[in-house]
């Protein structure tokens, strides 16, 4: 072989190995590139995660930033119904009034204005309290004149009036007398001269202080704590259990007069109805503090408290007389069906009732329905602060136009005419109007896109809800919501912050039975010290016993005598 040959031989060798790394170089880079085209489809998908992560994220901030705005405005705000005018049910058994304190319609009258200061011109009257008349005169009687001394004659006097607060603890000393026989015939040899009645036999404390204590205690929601520094401050050293057992000891005196009141609450048409949180320290049988709840039912003429350790549709069932099987409201006394109207809020409990029961009419709280608008405009000011008050707005001209309906509604029963029945159809036109704007535009606002998650809410409240909202429209005597019960469980939930609850579970029924007779006396405006003085005087005259039969019912605000009902009003003498 030549050289030229072995050259070339050389050569070519060279250019396939050449080749064959420039081949495996260009596999290493396609396996190169895979890899990387790979990753990159890691950190898109990566990606893609980061941003559903992000979205999310931003939606529960945009949901916590909406429930602190809520939080916020309950805790610190101004309540929403009294920025919200409308008209009452005027004349209303139940006195529902509205949208809270708002400003009241026409219908309602001068007498439904709101006053504050600068309302009213000069002080009231207090002729009727007691007078203590207190002589004041210089030092030796008269005046002279400070140069001749020649005295001054009298001329008139310059009366001033003060209101004296006087709380007094004192000891009340009863002596019966006692005699002897001075004869020989039969009988007992001595006799005691009968003393004042005593509601609990061997008990410290008179009637009117038992009274106080009750009044303090439950409805006033001083602390067992407070009342025992209270009554230190003026010169009572009290023990708790001293006064806790005095308290269950009217409970159980007053427990006959709370059944009579559930008896007439358990048959009213109507009742307004809400629960609240309670607490028990010490249950039967738990290793802690538990939660029970305390129920109200509001009727025309009661007002009811039932302490329960469930929230459940069995309290609700009980109370108005439902079926526990098929659900069904149970007959009247004489056979027929019967009927109740039931005003609450959205709690499931109620709602399922209505639902199942044919005879009971469900009217749900349009102040409740308000606040979800409220809320949502709160939780996002910039977008749904506009949205919201036309939303307010909307309800306001509804509780109007149920005014102007009640007001009518009152007129044509009270004294039917022509023209009165003229009022009315054009009152129920009214609101007709009113309720079908706020149809037309949830209908239009639910199917529009894009609307942000709390408007969204609200209006499927307010969807869910429709029936029981619209159904106003049969009962114009009763109000559009249902601050009455709220109101009526407003003592109590005081009390409860107060005290924190009860200890044990006999202690919270007798809170419950305590504040059902106080409670009712109250919507009888009836002074509370009075009445429940007089009550316990009936016990004691009745031996440390409730009265029964005709001296129990005398107490009942609907069968009282006009003549006991003026003396309970008055304070006590």
């Amino acid at each position: 072989m030549t050289v030229v040959e072995s050259g070339a031989g050389a050569a070519a060798s060279g250019e396939v190995a050449e080749g064959a790394a420039l081949l495996a170089e260009n596999a290493w880079l396609r396996a190169r590139v895979a890899e990387l085209l790979t990753d990159i489809a890691g950190l898109v998908a990566r990606e893609a995660t980061r941003e559903a992560e992000v979205v999310e994220l931003r939606l529960q901030l945009e949901a916590l930033q909406a429930e602190l705005a809520t939080l916020r405005r309950m805790l610190f705000g101004r309540s929403s119904e009294r920025e919200c005018g409308g008209s009452p049910a005027v004349g209303s058994p139940d006195g529902g009034d509205g949208c809270g304190d708002g400003a009241r319609g026409e219908a309602a009258g001068s007498a439904g204005r709101r006053r504050g200061p600068g309302a009213r011109s000069g002080r009231r009257s207090y002729d009727h309290l007691s007078r203590d008349e207190v002589d004041c005169d210089f030092e030796g009687g008269g005046y002279g004149c400070l140069s001749c001394g020649q005295p001054f004659t009298p001329w008139g006097e310059h009366v001033v009036e003060q209101l004296d607060w006087l709380v007094t603890v004192r000891v009340r000393v009863s002596r019966r007398r006692r005699y002897r026989r001075g004869c020989r015939c039969g009988g007992s040899l001595t006799v005691t001269a009968p003393g004042p009645s005593k509601a609990i036999g061997k008990g410290l404390f008179t009637h009117r202080f038992l009274a106080m204590l009750i009044v303090e205690r439950y409805v006033a929601g001083r602390s067992q704590n407070s009342l025992v520094t209270g009554l230190a401050r003026h010169g009572a050293q009290l023990s708790p259990a001293t006064l806790t057992g005095a308290c269950a000891q009217v409970a159980g005196l007053l427990a006959p007069l709370a059944e009579q009141i559930v008896g007439r609450s358990r048959g009213s048409w109507h009742l307004h109805a809400d629960e609240t949180t309670w607490r028990v320290f010490t249950p039967t049988g738990g290793g802690g503090p538990a939660r029970w709840w305390l129920w109200v039912f509001l009727g025309p003429d009661s007002v009811c408290f039932v302490m329960d350790a469930t929230r459940s549709t069995a309290v609700l069932a009980e109370h108005v007389g439902l079926d526990p099987d098929s659900g069904q409201l149970t007959d009247d006394a004489d056979g027929g069906p019967r009927r109740l109207v039931l005003s609450s809020d959205f709690y499931t409990v109620y709602v399922s009732a209505g639902r199942r029961a044919d005879g009971l009419v469900n009217l749900y709280c349009w102040a409740h329905a308000r606040r979800y608008f409220v809320r949502a405009g709160d939780a996002n000011p910039a977008q749904l602060g506009i949205w919201a008050r036309q939303w307010v707005e909307r309800i306001r001209a509804l509780y109007t136009a149920h005014g102007e309906l009640a007001a009518a509604w009152h007129t044509a029963a009270a004294a039917p005419s022509p023209a009165t029945e003229k009022r009315l159809a054009a009152a129920y036109a009214g609101w007709d109007t009113a309720i079908t704007v706020i149809d037309t535009v949830r209908r239009e606002q639910t199917a529009s896109p894009g609307l942000q998650e709390p408007a969204r809410k609200a209006l499927a409240t307010l969807d869910r809800e429709w029936d029981g909202l619209v159904a106003h429209r049969d009962y114009p005597m009763i109000g559009m919501d249902n601050n009455p019960a709220e109101r009526a469980i407003r003592g109590p939930v005081v009390t409860r912050r107060n005290a924190g609850g009860s200890r044990t579970e006999d202690t919270a029924r007798h809170a419950a039975t305590i504040f059902t007779v106080t409670a009712t006396a109250a919507m009888h405006n009836l002074n509370l010290l009075t009445y429940l003085e007089n009550y316990l005087d009936a016990c004691g005259r009745a031996g440390g016993k409730p009265p029964t039969g005709a001296d129990l019912d005398r107490f009942l605000p609907w069968a009282a005598s006009p003549e006991d009902l003026t003396t309970w009003q008055q304070p006590p003498g």
